[in-house]
């Protein structure tokens, strides 16, 4: 299952409105660099759905987050996990 056909699922349009069933906390990884991110939002911008997402430095000590931003037309590069 790749995330474009989860995000068909996951974010609706119905009377011209967006509307995600997308779960916090749900884990994606980008195919070309298999890093892997964890939804942290959904938001709309002018009518079209864009991931909030974030990742973990490398070092397991730090608990700092890498924030990425992943619009409609990105949704192809991902894939659940």
């Amino acid at each position: 299952m790749n995330i474009s056909e989860s995000l068909k699922k996951g974010i609706q349009k119905k009377k011209n409105k967006y509307i995600s069933l997308l779960s916090k906390s749900m884990l994606i990884r980008h195919k070309p660099t298999k890093i892997e991110y964890t939804i942290d939002k959904v938001v709309f911008n002018e009518n079209e759905p864009i991931i909030f997402a974030y990742r973990y430095f490398s070092n397991p000590k730090q608990n700092k987050k890498v924030y990425i931003e992943i619009p409609m037309k990105d949704f192809k590069e991902y894939e659940a996990v």
